[in-house]
């Protein structure tokens, strides 16, 4: 009997589910203890996504350009972007600072409107000051938010990776970062992260 679409994507799932979670797991372990080494390489991944899909889609469903076409158009254009952007991880810190700084807005402001009634340009000007004033309190913090954020990053990853390895990509819906296993991966991550990159990276900060 024929599998129909959902039940093929199940069995592939299932199938890859273990190989996924181990390269989650590997990149989680990654990231833990070599952070910094790797922050230009995830600055550039972080750029050529979003640049090459958007190219692609672009092309593709503006220009009319034949999907292979606009595969490797996208491709080419997010290559060009991480390339172009990798050194932007130099700053990574401050970019840290600023979202950390946005998240805080965020949140103050979903519990202000249950009281106050706001436009999105207020919400908006509230966000951007957030990010200047998170990015200025980073600033002078190199070593410590890079050190943190990227063995949170590669907590996240592992904690991400064990649930799929024991129980396959529908492990991903009992993740759940603030309790149980998950969260006491991300705790060891973090804390032998820090004082592994703190103990091997310090001088290099210096």
């Amino acid at each position: 009997m024929a599998l129909n679409q959902q039940q093929q994507l199940d069995a592939i799932l299932t199938a890859y589910g273990p190989i996924v979670g181990m390269l989650l797991i590997l990149l989680g372990i990654a990231l833990t203890l070599a952070g910094p080494r790797l922050i230009p390489l995830l600055t550039a991944w972080a750029l050529f996504i979003p640049f090459a899909f958007t190219a692609g889609a672009v092309a593709n469903a503006f220009l009319g350009v034949d999907a292979r076409i606009a595969i490797w158009i996208g491709i080419g254009v997010g290559m060009l972007a991480g390339y172009s952007g990798q050194s932007l991880g130099k700053y990574f810190h401050i970019i840290v600072g600023g979202a950390v700084g946005m998240g805080v807005m965020a949140i103050i402001l979903s519990l202000l409107i249950e009281f106050y009634d706001f436009n999105w340009i207020v919400a908006a000007v509230a966000l951007d000051i957030s990010f200047i004033i998170g990015a200025r309190l980073a600033k002078d913090a190199k070593e410590a938010v890079t050190f943190v954020s990227s063995a949170s990053l590669g907590g996240i990853s592992v904690a991400a990776g064990v649930a799929i390895t024991s129980a396959g990509m529908k492990g991903l819906d009992d993740f759940d970062p603030a309790t149980g296993q998950s969260a006491m991966i991300i705790v060891a991550c973090i804390l032998v992260g820090s004082f592994f990159q703190q103990w091997r990276y310090a001088d290099d900060f210096e």
